[in-house]
């Protein structure tokens, strides 16, 4: 019960807060500037929570089978930067943060006279490493494999005064981690369950964590820039690893560790924005055809097979150049719809479908004018 009162904490509160908040302006934003919300699923919400309950079983299991013993100030450190990353997540988040605990924790006990944030020394750099490890490799992995890919298109003018498309992508993943706590805080609290094994003396406390990612990308979509984020954690982790396995080696070398985890995160950090502002051009309106913003799920157009960023430049054998020309071609055949397509690399796409009758607007497609005709919706 103890360890489960744990996991309503600060971390858990505001990241519940935070999360809510950029859902309803998700969907208030693409309402204003689309005239409607293009995807109203929680299917992000979903993957957070199992993905990071999954992740949770699997690092809480290894840190207690490995002894990864922590100070409760490490704890307390993981916590605020977790804390400090969500509030700020309208300029982007990342999991490269947590590799700053170490050196966090190693300044408090030396500058700060709070008993609390007083870690003892340096020998359990190496569990932290491994701890930090493991989360950057959890995180590599469901970026790779449960990141829903829900965008937030918005449109601005550039300065030659064509529209271009941005898109955010924010994916959260609450992970509830129960780990060994090391040292006697906790012999203050007698109501708490304490354990021993081979004569080490530990509680078990419930610290929960929010991973995942949040970017902007201008010249492509987010999920291929999360493509290569999550490499670059997955390499991240396994030099993370390295420096925990040299840590344990020399632990006399505890500090040395810290900084090597604080180098690598800072390097995170930079690759992760290099790989969201990658890109060969502008998604931009164009001359050459009727560029698509966004495709509403569930529709003809996601059904089709089309993305954000295509180019219609044939619909139904006719060339269009606007929304307007795109939706009197499917006027004119009713019944159908067929498509030629160019993808933002380039290749060439053929598309089909059978559409109702009278309502070629149902198709699903949003492109840079939301209301081409006076009787769209």
């Amino acid at each position: 019960m103890q360890i489960l009162i744990t996991m309503v904490g600060p971390v858990t509160l505001v990241g519940l807060a935070v999360a809510l908040f950029w859902r309803l302006w998700r969907v208030r934003h693409e309402r204003a500037v689309f005239l409607t919300a293009i995807d109203r699923h929680w299917t992000n919400w979903w993957a957070g929570l199992i993905g990071g309950v999954a992740l949770a079983l699997v690092v809480s299991g290894a840190s207690v089978l490995l002894g990864l013993l922590l100070p409760p100030a490490v704890g307390l450190a993981l916590s605020g930067l977790c804390v400090a990353g969500l509030l700020l997540s309208g300029l982007g988040f990342g999991t490269w943060s947590l590799g700053l605990a170490g050196l966090v924790v190693v300044a408090s006990t030396r500058y700060l006279n709070v008993a609390a944030l007083h870690a003892g020394g340096t020998g359990w750099s190496w569990r932290l490493a491994a701890l930090i490890a493991l989360l950057w490799l959890g995180n590599g992995l469901l970026l790779r494999f449960l990141n829903p890919p829900i965008d937030v298109p918005s449109v601005r003018g550039s300065r030659r005064g064509v529209q271009v498309a941005t898109y955010a992508r924010r994916q959260f993943y609450w992970v509830p981690l129960v780990l060994p706590v090391s040292g006697d805080w906790f012999n203050r609290l007698p109501y708490w369950p304490q354990l021993t094994v081979l004569d080490q003396r530990f509680a078990l406390i419930g610290l929960p964590l929010v991973i995942g990612a949040a970017l902007t990308t201008r010249k492509q979509l987010p999920g291929t820039a999360l493509d290569s984020i999550s490499r670059v954690y997955l390499i991240g982790g396994v030099a993370a690893a390295l420096a925990a396995g040299i840590g344990w080696w020399h632990q006399d070398l505890g500090l040395g560790v810290q900084i090597a985890l604080a180098v690598l995160a800072l390097g995170l950090a930079v690759a992760t924005r290099v790989a969201a502002r990658r890109g060969a051009a502008y998604i931009s309106a164009t001359a050459s055809g009727v560029r698509l913003v966004a495709v509403l799920p569930d529709t003809p157009a996601a059904k089709m097979g089309l993305e954000a960023g295509d180019i219609v430049l044939l619909a139904n054998q006719v060339p269009v150049t606007t929304a307007a020309e795109l939706y009197a071609a499917l006027q004119a055949h009713p019944t159908y719809c067929r498509l030629k397509v160019q993808r933002l690399d380039g290749r060439i796409k053929l598309a089909e479908t059978a559409i109702f009758a009278g309502a070629p607007h149902e198709l699903g497609m949003v492109t840079f004018d939301p209301n081409p005709t006076p009787d769209a919706d």
